[in-house]
């Protein structure tokens, strides 16, 4: 079985790590089939050759939980999951049929209805003009009352 893993590389405390295609009996550091990126944990940087890591994954290569912790993190493993469902496949079929719904849609939507005014400004006579009721409404305050107080001084 082919597994996607870490080989160790650097030096004393201070390590860096090779992504590798590897035959599962082989041990940590031993012989790989292919190199497939980079990883360098004190930078956090990530080197991956995209297209090599979904050939093995296709070809059925198991990643270890390391390397599949990496690919999440780099957005990589859910890239793969859609490819593999064949939401991300571009298909000219598909193309054609977006481009034919899109019509259908613009076909369905209704267009704006435009109001003309039934009668011209010169064609009103002013009879017909009615003015609008103007309310009033009177509100009545009551005024307040101040009391006073006065000093007694006795």
């Amino acid at each position: 079985m082919v597994k996607i893993r870490l080989t160790r590389m650097g030096r004393h405390k201070l390590p860096y790590y090779r992504i590798v295609a590897v035959d599962s009996r082989t041990r940590r550091d031993g012989a790989f089939i292919e190199l497939l990126g980079h990883y360098e944990p004190f930078s956090g940087k990530v080197d991956v050759k995209k297209e090599l890591i979904f050939k093995w994954l296709n070809d059925g290569a198991q990643p270890s939980e390391t390397i599949l912790a990496i690919l999440k993190k780099q957005g990589l493993w859910k890239e793969y999951q859609d490819l593999k469902i064949g939401k991300n496949k571009p298909n000219k079929k598909r193309k054609l049929s977006a481009a034919k719904k899109a019509k259908k849609a613009e076909a369905k939507k209704p267009k704006p209805v435009v109001k003309k005014p039934t009668k011209k400004l010169e064609e009103i006579k002013p009879e017909e003009i009615k003015p609008e009721e103007v309310k009033t409404e009177v509100s009545v305050e009551s005024t307040p009352t101040v009391e006073t107080t006065e000093n007694k001084s006795e």
